[in-house]
């Protein structure tokens, strides 16, 4: 399995539009992105225990999360992720579903069957024994760049909403809750080359583990 290194950082609105600036002519664009953005909807699961949200708040070094992404409000093309990270570096594995899937998924119908993909029956086994159940929707439009060398992916993330909603997923007008946050995340698997560095400007900048999945879910917690 080859993990990643991952850098993510927020950002001003100010370091924003600079970062913005340096990298439009100097990397390209990811090929999926047909426009200046993208919009990624995730869903993600947890149990009664809230297993993932505490292993991230308690900063655990192995951790493990299940989610179900979409893009651009398309339900054409819908996957299921297991994200993992450890000792600060990060790897998925996925497998796309049908939205009849996504469907039953949520209304806790799919089955267990030798026609699914392992990962699949892996994520159902975990919806019966850990009784894994989908506790938030985060959406959030994504600007992304690319070096294939060193496979170098630099991304800008913003208008961060979520919603405890699951009836309307795929409605782009539906009632969201805004959290205010701009995130930049780097990726890449052995160094990031001088020119970008430079370009992104990273020594005044202050990593940190900023987790959409978390800081959403604290967002809900305080609502209600």
């Amino acid at each position: 399995m080859n993990f990643r290194k991952e850098l993510k950082y927020n950002i001003s609105n100010k370091d924003f539009v600079l970062i913005n600036h340096n990298l439009k002519n100097l990397l390209n664009k990811d090929s999926n992105c047909k426009n200046e953005f993208y919009t990624i909807s995730s869903i993600y699961f947890d149990n009664y225990k809230k297993t993932s949200y505490n292993q991230v708040k308690n900063g655990l070094s192995e951790r493990w999360k299940y989610r179900i992404r979409f893009y651009n409000y398309d339900n054409s093309y819908i996957k299921l992720e297991k994200k993992f990270k450890t000792n600060g570096l990060t790897n998925k594995k996925s497998v796309k579903i049908s939205f009849e899937m996504l469907e039953n998924i949520l209304c806790g119908n799919l089955k267990i069957s030798s026609n699914n993909p392992n990962l699949l029956n892996e994520f159902l086994i975990k919806m019966q024994t850990e009784f894994l159940r989908p506790v938030i929707c985060i959406e959030y439009d994504r600007i992304p760049y690319i070096y294939k060398i060193g496979n170098v992916r630099i991304t800008l993330d913003y208008n961060i909403r979520y919603t405890n909603k699951f009836d309307n997923l795929f409605d782009r007008n539906k009632k969201v809750h805004y959290l205010f946050d701009k995130i930049l995340e780097v990726k890449y698997n052995e160094l990031i080359p001088d020119f970008i560095r430079y370009r992104l400007e990273l020594n005044h900048l202050e990593q940190t583990s900023f987790s959409k999945f978390n800081n959403c879910m604290d967002n809900l917690f305080r609502r209600f």
